[in-house]
């Protein structure tokens, strides 16, 4: 079994993210994208993790360690987009209160 390093993993990363940025030029389009992406990865992530307990449930032959660790990602996942959206709640008060 052969372990890739880290460092091969960046480089994609790092391109799909500039490509992500270059695709429009509004940042508000940009952060609308990209909050849309988090909760359709969040859905999937959460519908995986179901999927999991439902069949161990069910009596299948499924790995108890495969099933906590989708739990746990889309614990994970689900905790950062509601700090996500505290951020955005608090910036959008922020704003409220300035005065013009």
């Amino acid at each position: 079994m052969q372990i890739d390093a880290i460092g091969a993993i960046a480089p994609s990363a790092m391109t799909s993210l500039s490509e992500a940025t270059s695709a429009s030029n509004s940042p508000a389009a940009d952060f609308g994208q990209w909050v849309g992406d988090g909760v359709a990865r969040l859905d999937d992530s959460l519908r995986s993790a179901d999927s999991g307990l439902r069949a161990m449930a069910a009596g299948q032959d499924v790995p108890v360690h495969d099933v906590m660790i989708s739990l746990e990602h889309a614990r994970m996942q689900l905790m950062f987009m509601v700090e996500v959206r505290n951020r955005v709640v608090e910036a959008y008060q922020e704003l409220m209160r300035m005065q013009l």
